[in-house]
This record gives structure tokens, sequence and C-alpha cells, in this order.
């Protein structure tokens, strides 16, 4: 299906409403100052309460075996896991974090969480088939927030670094080709953002089915 164009580098899935970006990540972005950015809020009282959240999370919807955190920047939520009994690792495709190993990718895990990772990736389905899991956990910047202006002028738009926007509708069908039932939605993260309503963060969960 054809994708319909919005505006400068964007189009849109007219079957599920994906908006995806013509422009090519870049890793370069990716750099210390990057990192450092996240390291400074991972330690604010927000960024606390909401990687305590995501843990609850993980604990509530599974047996918390073996997590893997994919663009897992510093490592916070790895942190909150290994606090709270569970066992965890991590990876990072930042040269500068220490999670940056693809060893990491293949610790036997069953339980995967991408946290404002899934967005950057320019093929998110054959990396999600690939990482495996029993589980899988999405947060992702939620086009049902979008008020229909200008997407170049929302809080989310990153380019080179955001490929793509979802929506409940377009997260969904992702789990579903990627063989996950969807277990819970929630837009409950919204609420730590700077901006956008109560549902510019959607969360996702699923199991293999």
């Amino acid at each position: 299906m054809d994708m319909i164009p919005v505006v400068y580098d964007l189009h849109q899935c007219p079957d599920c409403g994906l908006i995806s970006s013509d422009l090519k990540p870049d890793p370069s972005l990716y750099d210390k100052s990057y990192l450092r950015k996240y390291e400074r809020y991972e330690e604010t009282e927000a960024g606390k309460d909401l990687n305590g959240m995501r843990v609850g999370l993980v604990r509530s919807h599974t047996e918390c075996s073996a997590v893997l955190d994919f663009g897992c920047g510093s490592g916070a939520f790895v942190r909150h896991c290994m606090k709270h009994g569970i066992e965890a690792v991590g990876f990072d495709i930042n040269p500068n974090s220490p999670y940056c190993d693809v060893a990491n990718l293949f610790n036997g895990h069953s339980v995967v969480t991408l946290w404002d990772s899934l967005e950057h990736l320019e093929d998110p389905k054959t990396v999600v088939n690939g990482l495996g899991g029993e589980y899988l956990f999405v947060s992702t910047p939620s086009t049902d927030d979008f008020d229909g202006g200008d997407l170049t002028g929302w809080h989310h738009y990153y380019p080179e670094e955001h490929i793509h926007y979802y929506n409940d509708e377009s997260l969904s069908r992702l789990f579903e080709e990627c063989g996950y039932e969807v277990t819970f939605r929630s837009y409950g993260e919204s609420r730590y953002r700077r901006s956008g309503s109560g549902k510019n963060i959607i969360t996702m969960g699923g199991v293999n089915g």
C-alpha cells in the first residue's frame, strides 16, 4: 500500500496510520553528550518514578525472568530491575554506553523491553523478530496525541533520529506482525513528558502466542 505524503520528509500509511520519515538515522547523534542528557534525567524524581513504573509493569505481567533492555542508554532500567531482584542486561548502540556490547543480545532473555527506542529503528520488525523473547514491552511517542497540524512542529519530531511515529493501531499491528498478542496498553507515561496531552506516549505489552 502506497504511503501518503504528509509534510517534508514524512509519509503516512493510509491503513494503520503509521508515519515514517524518509531521512535515514544518523548514528553520530548518539554521542557522549546524548548519553549524559539521559543520565541527568534518570537522577531526577520523574526519571526514578518512570523506571519504577516500568519495573512494576514487567513484574505484574511476566514471571520476571531474564530481561533484555534494547536501547538502554546508560542502563537506568537495567539497574532498577536488578535492584528489585530481576535479572537484566542491556544493549545500546551508543559507543559511550557501558552496554555497547552485542554479546548482551544473547543472554537467554525471555523478556524484551524497548523503552523510547522503537521509534529510532529503521527496520523495527526485523529487530523485534531478531531479539525474540516470550514477552515484549514498548513505550514510544504516540500520534494519538497529535492535533493534525504541522507534524514537524510536534515535540516528538526529531529528524534523522525518530524514524517512525506510531499510534495505537500501528503499534498493535507491529505486535501482531511479530507474533505478539497485545495484553495491555496504557498512556500512563505521558504525564512524565514536557508537552502534549494525556496520549503523547503509548506503552504496550504483549506475549508471543
